[in-house]
């Protein structure tokens, strides 16, 4: 038996999850799609080709890099904790603080 077009939606909807839609707007060489907004009711129509539902994206999660001073030799290291922890003996360094990163749009 063939899966519903929007089956993946309509079962993260069901486990409480959020879900976006969008519209065409216009007709023909001029249509264009409406921005995603959060959709509390949808109906998940398989014969409606001017609408699309997608799984509500999640902010991704902040990445850090820390900061690390090594006293004896007066150099900074910046790392990912888990790096530095596996490839440098960090008993002459110190902690100094983190620089959270930032994806260019």
């Amino acid at each position: 038996m063939k899966q519903h077009k929007w089956h993946k939606e309509i079962k993260h909807l069901a486990d409480g999850g959020e879900i976006e839609y969008r519209t065409k707007l216009g007709k023909g060489i001029w249509s264009d799609w409406s921005v995603w907004d959060e959709d509390y009711f949808p109906e998940f129509n398989n014969d409606i080709a001017d609408e699309e539902y997608r799984i509500k994206p999640q902010p991704k999660k902040p990445q850090y890099l820390d900061i690390y001073f090594e006293y004896a030799k007066g150099n900074h290291m910046f790392t990912t904790d888990k790096e530095f922890k596996s490839y440098y003996d960090h008993t002459d360094f110190r902690y100094i603080g983190k620089i959270k990163l930032e994806a260019e749009e």
